[in-house]
């Protein structure tokens, strides 16, 4: 079963964001220094922020195979964890140090093996939690989705 990656407005954040802080300094040293080499430079870095941020959208998923793993995916990184492996899921609190997988601001921190953890965004995250929590019923959810 394969579940598509939650979209919320965390991403067009960060690039309005960005994109303010770019236009500032392009047009600040385009004031300063009457050069336009500056605009070009920031815009192309940020295009190619937006394709980054876009292509990360369009390939993250997680998919439970039939031989009871969980499979995180997202441009080309893929992170396999054993469903049996997992401790607890629990909703996130705040900032996150750790793997992430994730495309939204509001999101599940999955812990595995002994102090591994793993934070993604399903898009349906109570039939996914479902799902694993009847692969693995020792999975201890830590909170009310």
């Amino acid at each position: 079963m394969t579940f598509k990656s939650k979209r919320d407005q965390f991403f067009p954040i960060i690039l309005l964001f960005v994109a303010v802080l770019y236009t500032s300094i392009a047009l600040f040293i385009w004031f300063l220094e009457d050069d336009r080499e500056a605009i070009y430079g920031l815009g192309g870095v940020f295009l190619l922020l937006c394709l980054l941020l876009f292509a990360i959208q369009k390939t993250t998923f997680y998919h439970i195979g039939q031989d009871n793993t969980l499979i995180c995916r997202t441009i080309l990184f893929k992170k396999r964890i054993a469903i049996d492996k997992i401790k607890s899921i629990q909703d996130s609190n705040g900032l996150f140090v750790g793997w992430k997988m994730n495309t939204a601001w509001k999101c599940i921190v999955i812990t595995y093996n002994k102090y591994d953890e793993l934070l993604i965004s399903p898009d349906d995250e109570l039939l996914f939690i479902k799902t694993l929590t009847e692969i693995n019923p020792n999975i201890y959810v830590k909170s009310n989705f």
